[in-house]
């Protein structure tokens, strides 16, 4: 089964790429001679189902409505009315007069004289002594011991250190360009000189200063802050209070028993008998006759036309496309490589 894969390996890849990609295909087989190959088109068929449609006539039945006149019974509640004679007791009302006694009670007054004492308020002006504290202001004198700064000068010594410029020679590198002969490849002539800059390094002698630290001794003046204690004198006033008698008027109220007369109205009560006559009503009962309309249903048949929709049908011929299914070749080509001689 190998050996039939490796021969059709082989026979493919002499259709496609010949000896050579059969020799890359398969390195270890001794290479065959060359064949010519040639393709031919040969044309083959295929069976495909397709669906078509074709017409066909069917009798349909329709549904035609038509209004039809039906005359239809029934029965029809009618309410009849009738008169009847009934009986009620009825409260009627009779009035009449009952004589009836009334006491009367009269509010009447009189006049009295009649005395009450009552007290009058009396005011007089009364003199009166008392202390008042006023305010008064007194001189004092007082003495404060206060701090006062003195400044006065110091002569003192101190190291200063100082910085001194002293030149020196160093040397330094700088970058030139110098122009000069340069190799250039040319693939047409081979090596070709041309002229370019070429960069050149060069040592320089330039003087720069440095500062050298030197300490010496300075003599300076100080101005030292020294505090001084000082007496001094100085005037507060102080606040006090002194006592002061005065005298004021201050009105006194007093009273006193006065007797006065008034006049004061006495109610007197009199009893007076009325007689009066009041109407009254009383309820009797009374047997009255009346007449009452009772209704009474009764059934009646009655005849009416009513229009009653009625469906007809009707037959009726149409025509469909019904699908079916066809078997149909269909060509199609094939590449088929062929040995030519």
């Amino acid at each position: 089964m190998s050996g039939f894969m490796k021969i059709l390996s082989l026979a493919a890849a002499l259709g496609l790429g010949g000896v050579e990609a059969a020799s890359a295909a398969f390195p270890g087989l001794p290479c065959p001679p060359k064949v010519c190959v040639d393709t031919h088109v040969i044309t083959c068929f295929k069976f495909e189902h397709r669906t078509e449609f074709r017409d066909v006539q069917r009798t349909i039945f329709k549904s035609v409505p038509e209004v039809v006149e039906k005359e239809i019974q029934e029965k029809v509640p009618v309410t009849v009315w009738h008169e009847e004679d009934r009986k009620r007791i009825v409260l009627v009302p009779h009035t009449r007069e009952v004589v009836k006694h009334k006491k009367i009670v009269h509010n009447e007054f009189r006049e009295e004289q009649r005395q009450r004492t009552v007290r009058v308020p009396v005011t007089q002006e009364v003199e009166r002594a008392f202390k008042v504290l006023v305010p008064s202001y007194r001189e004092e004198q007082r003495q404060q011991t206060v701090i006062v700064p003195e400044v006065r000068e110091e002569d003192r010594q101190g190291t200063v250190t100082t910085l001194r410029t002293v030149p020196e020679t160093i040397k330094k590198q700088f970058v030139s360009y110098v122009p000069a002969a340069l190799p250039v490849c040319d693939p047409c002539r081979g090596v070709v000189y041309t002229c370019g800059m070429v960069p050149t390094v060069t040592e320089v002698d330039c003087t720069v200063f440095r500062c050298v630290p030197e300490q010496h001794v300075e003599n300076f003046k100080v101005r030292v802050c020294v505090p001084r204690p000082e007496t001094r004198v100085f005037t507060v006033r102080v606040a006090c209070l002194k006592e002061e008698v005065r005298v004021e008027k201050v009105p006194v109220t007093t009273y006193r028993d006065q007797v006065e007369t008034y006049v004061v109205k006495v109610p007197v009560q009199r009893v007076e008998v009325q007689t009066f006559k009041v109407p009254v009503t009383e309820m009797v009962p009374e047997v009255q006759l009346y007449k009452v309309r009772v209704p009474e249903i009764k059934e009646e048949i009655r005849v009416r036309k009513v229009q009653v929709t009625v469906c007809r049908k009707v037959p009726e011929v149409i025509i469909e496309k019904v699908p079916y299914t066809v078997c149909v070749r269909v060509p199609y080509q094939v590449a088929v490589p062929v040995c030519c001689k």
